[in-house]
């Protein structure tokens, strides 16, 4: 499950080479939440009123993880964009999501797990992937600070949001209802972002097919793979195996846009594969170990 929503969330970079030319990052962000947690905001009404219990799931010891999730995710969309605006998408992403398991890894530490031998090796293959299919090694330009902080931040807001869904899930709250509050969240904050941006673009017919796309496919198919996932991974490792995202992005980029990769790149590929395959076939659920 947790592949397959790191594919479909691979799908967003193409899908935004599609929309208008007027289509801002900011925008498309917001647009994207926006529609996304309208739609998972309300199917977890539906849930709550197929239920019919007022006290379930208990939301008054888990709204803090909720707000952090919402926040996160959002989070993610305004500084992902503004690395790869600044530093281009092949460097942007490979410090955003090459920095996200290490930060995943990070708070589960300080949560009382400590990451496994198998997580740390899947890791390393997945990171060093993201290194070579970014085409990084063959540039000798210079990086704009600004944008660096902003992709680590990206980095571990991507983090920060599995951690707060694992956190749901594992304390008894159904995948579905609490992606809904997260992703509902993030929503009500992209709602407030959108008066402050130009979405002209969204009454195109290629522009709302394009936000469609990203709101209602990118967003609640994956959201709800990956809630379901976060009930059987930590988050370090769920954070691991979506390292298949840049890799669908890759393969993507060169069957749909016509784009190439290089000999070293389609090593990349490889190694992050590999790595995924090594996080996805450890013994225990969780892939941590307890730091007592």
């Amino acid at each position: 499950m947790m592949v397959a929503a790191a594919v479909l969330f691979g799908t967003a970079g193409t899908a935004q080479a599609f929309a208008p030319a007027e289509a801002n990052p900011l925008s498309v962000g917001a647009v994207r939440q926006a529609i996304g947690g309208s739609i998972l905001g309300l199917l977890g009404v539906l849930w709550w009123l197929r239920r019919h219990r007022l006290r379930a799931p208990r939301w008054t010891s888990n709204v803090g993880w909720v707000v952090l999730g919402g926040a996160c995710v959002m989070a993610f969309q305004a500084t992902f964009f503004f690395g790869t605006r600044g530093n281009g998408v092949a460097v942007g992403t490979v410090i955003a999501l090459g920095s996200s398991p290490l930060f995943a890894g990070l708070f589960d530490w300080w949560r009382g797990h400590r990451p496994t031998r198998r997580w740390l090796v899947a890791t390393a293959l997945a990171v060093a992937g993201i290194v070579l299919l970014s085409g990084v090694l063959g540039t000798s330009a210079a990086l704009q600070p600004l944008p660096v902080l902003a992709s680590l931040v990206a980095g571990a807001a991507y983090a920060g949001y599995a951690v707060a869904a694992a956190s749901l899930v594992q304390r008894g709250v159904a995948a579905l209802p609490a992606t809904a509050a997260v992703i509902g969240t993030s929503g009500l904050i992209g709602a407030a972002i959108l008066p402050f941006t130009d979405n002209s673009w969204v009454a195109q017919p290629r522009g709302l097919a394009v936000a469609l796309w990203l709101g209602a496919v990118s967003v609640v198919f994956s959201y709800l793979l990956m809630g379901s996932a976060l009930r059987h991974l930590s988050a370090s490792t769920a954070i691991t195996l979506g390292l298949a995202e840049p890799t669908t992005a890759a393969l993507l980029g060169v069957l749909v846009l016509g784009e190439t990769l290089a000999p070293l790149q389609l090593g990349g590929v490889l190694l992050v594969l590999g790595g995924v395959v090594v996080a996805g076939t450890g013994r225990t659920p969780l892939g941590v170990e307890p730091a007592g």
